[in-house]
């Protein structure tokens, strides 16, 4: 049995080792290219990356947020999201002040031209899902949805130390001496 409870099957179980192509590794990575890039064409009038639209509207739902909260939902460590918030601090986009109780801590707000700027990320993000959920049809949508929640549930709760060769016994059981991993990100200091 796998972290998530279903029984594993891949190479793993049956020795077979796949070509690059065939890995899910791989797979996920084309996917989420293909979709940086088609959603980069769609925001590229506004001047922004997909890394600094997403902080954007993050930074937008969350007034206040410290970039250690910033980069857990941003699901980067500390350094790219302080990296995106300089950048868009520099542009007149986010206000960086010190943190209320901890003059290290950063507090991050939009601009009013932030603001509008998060908003109009926001409504094209919604135009650009609607798109896609026409192209996938609903319940390739909703399977899709559901698949990448439990990778990503999967995945944060795997272990943190040794590769996943080492890691695993062979059944795929992770063995109680390994910690789970730590949050990314350890710090709120930035711009």
């Amino acid at each position: 049995m796998g972290p998530g409870g279903d029984k594993v099957v891949g190479p793993a179980t049956t020795g077979a080792v796949p070509r690059v192509e065939q890995g899910i590794g791989p797979a996920v990575g084309r996917a989420n290219r293909a979709l940086r890039e088609a959603w980069e064409e769609q925001i590229s009038d506004l001047g922004l990356s997909a890394p600094q639209a997403l902080v954007l509207r993050l930074v937008h739902e969350q007034p206040g947020c410290g970039l250690r909260e910033l980069a857990r939902r941003a699901r980067t460590d500390a350094m790219n999201a302080r990296r995106v918030t300089e950048h868009l601090v520099a542009n007149g986009l986010v206000i960086s002040q010190a943190g209320p109780g901890h003059r290290q801590r950063r507090s991050l707000r939009t601009t009013p031209q932030g603001t509008a700027l998060a908003e109009e990320v926001a409504r094209r993000a919604a135009a650009w899902d609607s798109h896609l959920a026409v192209l996938l049809g609903r319940s390739g949508t909703e399977r899709l949805q559901a698949v990448l929640r439990r990778l990503d549930r999967v995945l944060s709760s795997l272990p943190h130390g040794p590769a996943p060769a080492r890691a695993f016994s062979a059944d795929g059981v992770v063995p109680p001496d390994h910690e789970p991993r730590a949050p990314r990100g350890s710090d709120d200091r930035g711009p």
